[in-house]
């Protein structure tokens, strides 16, 4: 049985020690690595309880593909952004520290995550693993750039900033179900799953590109 705490551990211990001897945006990017593996542990025991006792109420029967598509995406996406909330509420940051922040709790997410399945499913099995990490890994990341860019972008704008950033949690909630009911079909629609995040990775740091292109013009 491989338990995810210790996972956390391994990775985490490390992480502590370095961002308590490193400064600036160095140790605001490990901070939220580490929040994003923290959120990652945090979100797979609520998961576990929710579907439990959705399950077990005696009223409704949750399945596993219902269960990837109705409490995964929200209760993940939810966690990832307290974090990010957070730092914008009490610091009022620059644009590029919260999406740095946003970015960082995304990936520290998605390591765990994939430590995990890839431990789980066989380290040996290099497709596995390549799998994981160019979907589920990207699918998190796309969604922590998503609520990242939009927070800078919105966070400033006094009272319509709150239904931004809840507009901001449905989207990447919506982006997460998607990829999560096609990667469990079967056939083409799997393998569409598979391709979405990448092709939406892709289309972001095409955008990215463009926009500095655009400034320094």
């Amino acid at each position: 049985m491989i338990y995810l705490e210790n996972i956390f551990i391994g990775l985490a211990v490390p992480l502590i020690i370095a961002a308590c001897l490193l400064k600036g945006e160095t140790r605001r990017f490990l901070v939220f690595f580490t929040l994003g593996l923290l959120t990652c542990l945090l979100s797979a025991h609520i998961n576990s309880f929710i579907a439990a006792a959705v399950s077990n109420n005696g009223y409704a029967s949750l399945t596993m593909r219902q269960a990837m598509a109705q409490i995964t995406p929200i209760c993940e996406e939810i966690m990832k952004a307290l974090p990010v909330f957070f730092f914008v509420a009490a610091r009022r940051p620059g644009r590029d520290s919260i999406v740095t922040a946003s970015l960082a709790a995304g990936l520290g997410f998605a390591i765990l995550e994939n430590c995990f399945y890839i431990m789980g499913g066989g380290s040996s099995d290099f497709l596995f693993a390549l799998t994981r990490g160019f979907s589920a890994g990207l699918t998190h990341t796309v969604c922590a750039a998503i609520l990242g860019y939009g927070l800078a972008l919105t966070h400033w704008r006094g009272r319509l900033a709150a239904p931004c950033a809840f507009a901001l949690l449905c989207m990447t909630s919506t982006f997460h179900a998607i990829y999560n009911l096609l990667v469990a079909a079967d056939g083409a629609w799997r393998t569409a799953g598979y391709i979405m995040p990448v092709i939406t990775a892709a289309a972001v740091i095409i955008g990215m590109a463009n926009a500095k292109l655009k400034i320094k013009n």
